[in-house]
C-alpha cells in the first residue's frame, strides 16, 4: 500500500519539481536508483544522486564481488573440469551505479588484486593478494566499457589498469595474465614493434569506442539482415567501433595512428582488440534493475551478446555467457543467459496476463511487442546457441497461432498498429528464410498469408527489414506462389512495395525541416542593415524604426516557406507513424 502510494505521488512530484527547475527554484536531492531494490528511490521528482565514486568499491560490495567471482568460477570448473584463463566483462554507467561496483569488484578479485580503503572509506589504492591465500591462478580480464562508463567512471577504468599491471607483475607459473601478456608481448616483437611499446600494448585490457562516441552500432546491422549473409560481416562493425585502446597510457586512441613507430609495421588496433579475445572461455554483463531485461532493449545485445560473437569469432566457437543477477539484493547469483532469458521470456512475453495488460497500453504497447521480437532476432544473431528453435516456435504460438485465445491481431488493429503485428511477421519470416529457424511447412504458409493480410488492411510499413529487403521480399513472392489463393495476390503485394518504396525515397529527399528553416531565416536575417557593434547605448526606442524592420516578416516569401516547412513536416511525420515500427 506505501509503495503504491509513493509511485502515485511520483508523477505530481516529477511536474512540480519540473516546473521548479524552469523558475529556477530548487528541486530537492535524494537517492535514486531501481525502486525495488532501493525503496528510498520513491516517489521519485528529486535531483538524485548515487554515490561517492571514490569509495567504489567499499569493503562490503568488494566481498561480494568476490563471492562473485568464486561463484562463477566454481560453476565452470564443475562443468569444464577447468579454470577459465581469460573473461570478458562488459561495463556500464548505469548498472556500476545501481550495484556499486560489483563488476569491478569481480574483475579485482579475478586479477587476484583487492582495494586498500582510509578510515573514511575511500580507496586509496591496491594491494596484490599473495597466491598461497589466493588459492587458484590470476585470471585474465579484458573489458569492454559504454561511452557512457568512460564518461563518468574515468576514474574506475584508471583503477582497473593499475590492477592489470599489478596482476601482470606477479611472476608465478599459473599467472594467466602473465601469460597472456608475454606470448602477445613476443609476436608483436617479432613483427618489429619496439620492446616497451610492445609491453604497453600487449597489457591493454580495455576496448571500447572513440572519445565523444557511444554505442557499439550493431543494431542497425543487425536488424538490416537483407545487407548480410555470414555473421564476419556483422561483427566487423564491433571490431571496428570498439577497437580504441584504453589504459597503458593509451585513451581511446588507436595505436597505429597515436605512434609513429609502427608506421610500416603490420599492426592495428583492430587486431590487438582480436588478439586480447584470443582463448576467452566466459563473457559476463550484470542486471541489478527489475525493470529491465535482455529483450526489452538492445542494448544489452549489443554490448554482451556482440562481445561473444566477436569471441567466436576469434576463436571459433562461443564462451560461456553469464548474467550476474543482482536485481534481488537478498538473492546475488550467476546465472547463464540462457536461463535469465527463458524466464524473462515465460514471466513476461508468453504470459498472457503481461500481453494483455502491455497490449492495454495501445499503439505503444504494440510496438513494444515488435521491439521485444526484434531483439530476439539480435541475441539469434549474436549468441545462436541461447535462442534456440523452440523460442521462436512459441513466439509464434502464442502472437501468430494465438493460443491463449486473447484476439492477438484484433489487438494490435484496436491499437492502429496493425504495422507492428505486420513487422513481427516479417521478421519470423526472415527468420526461417535465413535458416535459424526450420519450422513446418504450415507454420511458414501460416505467417505468409497472415502478412499478406496485413498488406491488403494497412499497406506495407516500411521498416529497414521489409521494404529494404529484397531477398525477403523474394522469399515472401516464393512463399505466395505455393500456397492456394495468395498467388493472385502477388502483383498487389508489389504494388504496395513498389508505392511505400516510393514514398520512403520522396520522404529520403525532403530536407530536414528544422535545417531548412535556420537556413531560410539566416537567408532572410542577411537583408538586414550590417553594423558593426563598438559598444553599448541607451536610447530611446525609435518605434517607427523598430516596425520598418519588422516588414522582413511581413514578407511573402518568408511565410510561403513556413507553410511550406509545416507542410513538409505534416507529411513526414504521418508517413513517419506508419514507418515507425523501425526503432
Amino acid at each position: 500500500k506505501e509503495f503504491d502510494s509513493k509511485i502515485r505521488q511520483s508523477a505530481k512530484r516529477e511536474l512540480q519539481s519540473l516546473i521548479n527547475a524552469l523558475n529556477g527554484k530548487m528541486v530537492p536531492t535524494g537517492k535514486g536508483g531501481d525502486p525495488i531494490r532501493n525503496p528510498n528511490a520513491l516517489p521519485t521528482g528529486k535531483n538524485f544522486y548515487a554515490f561517492d565514486p571514490s569509495k567504489i568499491p567499499s569493503k562490503a560490495v568488494y566481498k561480494l564481488g568476490a563471492k562473485m567471482a568464486d561463484e562463477l568460477l566454481k560453476t565452470y570448473r564443475s562443468e569444464k573440469g577447468s579454470y577459465p584463463g581469460k573473461l570478458t566483462f562488459n561495463l556500464w554507467s548505469t548498472e556500476c551505479i545501481r550495484h556499486e561496483g560489483v563488476q569491478e569488484s569481480q574483475i579485482l578479485y579475478l586479477l587476484g588484486i583487492k582495494p586498500k580503503w582510509n578510515e573514511w572509506g575511500k580507496v586509496t589504492g591496491l594491494e596484490v593478494i599473495p597466491r598461497h591465500i589466493l588459492k587458484r591462478p590470476r585470471i585474465d580480464v579484458v573489458m569492454i566499457p559504454s561511452g557512457l562508463y568512460r564518461d563518468i567512471f574515468s576514474n574506475l577504468m584508471q583503477f582497473l589498469d593499475k590492477a592489470v599491471g599489478l596482476a601482470k607483475k606477479q611472476d608465478e607459473k599459473d599467472n594467466f595474465v602473465r601469460q597472456h601478456i608475454e606470448t602477445l608481448r613476443k609476436q608483436l616483437i617479432g613483427k618489429g614493434v619496439d620492446k616497451k611499446l610492445a609491453d604497453r600494448l600487449a597489457s591493454v585490457r580495455m576496448f571500447s569506442v572513440a572519445p565523444g562516441n557511444y554505442g557499439t552500432g550493431m543494431e542497425d546491422v543487425i536488424e538490416a539482415s537483407g545487407t548480410w549473409e555470414k555473421e564476419e560481416e556483422v561483427v566487423s562493425v564491433f571490431f571496428n567501433r570498439m577497437s580504441h585502446l584504453y589504459g597503458q597510457g593509451f585513451w581511446g586512441d588507436k595505436a597505429e595512428e597515436k605512434e609513429k613507430q609502427l608506421d610500416g609495421i603490420n599492426f592495428s588496433s583492430k587486431d590487438l582488440f582480436k588478439s586480447a579475445l584470443k582463448d576467452v572461455k566466459i563473457s559476463v554483463h550484470s542486471r541489478s534493475t527489475n525493470l529491465y531485461g535482455t529483450l526489452d532493449n538492445d542494448d544489452f545485445y549489443q554490448y554482451l551478446g556482440s562481445t561473444a560473437m566477436a569471441v567466436r569469432s576469434v576463436n571459433g566457437e562461443s564462451p560461456e555467457v553469464y548474467v550476474t543477477n543482482l536485481s534481488d539484493p537478498s538473492n546475488p547469483r550467476q546465472e547463464s543467459l540462457n536461463k535469465f532469458m527463458g524466464r524473462e521470456m515465460r514471466s513476461r512475453y508468453l504470459n498472457p496476463a503481461w500481453i494483455n495488460k502491455m497490449m492495454d497500453e495501445g499503439y505503444s504497447g504494440a510496438r513494444f511487442i515488435k521491439r521485444v521480437v526484434s531483439h530476439l532476432w539480435g541475441w539469434q544473431v549474436t549468441v545462436p546457441e541461447t535462442v534456440d528453435e523452440t523460442k521462436w516456435q512459441e513466439m509464434y504460438e502464442v502472437y501468430v497461432e494465438d493460443k491463449f485465445d486473447l484476439d492477438i491481431k484484433e489487438k494490435f488493429e484496436d491499437a492502429d498498429n496493425l504495422w507492428a503485428y505486420q513487422n513481427i511477421l516479417a521478421r519470423m519470416i526472415e527468420v526461417t528464410r535465413k535458416e535459424y529457424w526450420n519450422p513446418d511447412k504450415e507454420v511458414v504458409e501460416k505467417l505468409t498469408k497472415e502478412f499478406v493480410n496485413t498488406v491488403e488492411k494497412v499497406g506495407l510499413a516500411c521498416s529497414g527489414n521489409i521494404c529494404d529487403n529484397k531477398k525477403l521480399s523474394d522469399a515472401i513472392v516464393k512463399n505466395m506462389e505455393q500456397i492456394p489463393g495468395l498467388k493472385a495476390k502477388i502483383d498487389t503485394y508489389n504494388e504496395a512495395l513498389t508505392k511505400v518504396q516510393n514514398v520512403q525515397n520522396i520522404i529520403a529527399k525532403v530536407p530536414d525541416p528544422a535545417q531548412f528553416a535556420k537556413t531560410e531565416v539566416n537567408k532572410n536575417l542577411k537583408e538586414l542593415p550590417q553594423k558593426t557593434i563598438e559598444g553599448l547605448e541607451v536610447t530611446e526606442v525609435n518605434k517607427k524604426s523598430n516596425n520598418e524592420n519588422r516588414n522582413v516578416i511581413k514578407e511573402p516569401s518568408v511565410w510561403i516557406f513556413v507553410l511550406l516547412i509545416i507542410f513538409v513536416y505534416g507529411w513526414y511525420s504521418k508517413s513517419k507513424k506508419r514507418n515507425d515500427t523501425i526503432k
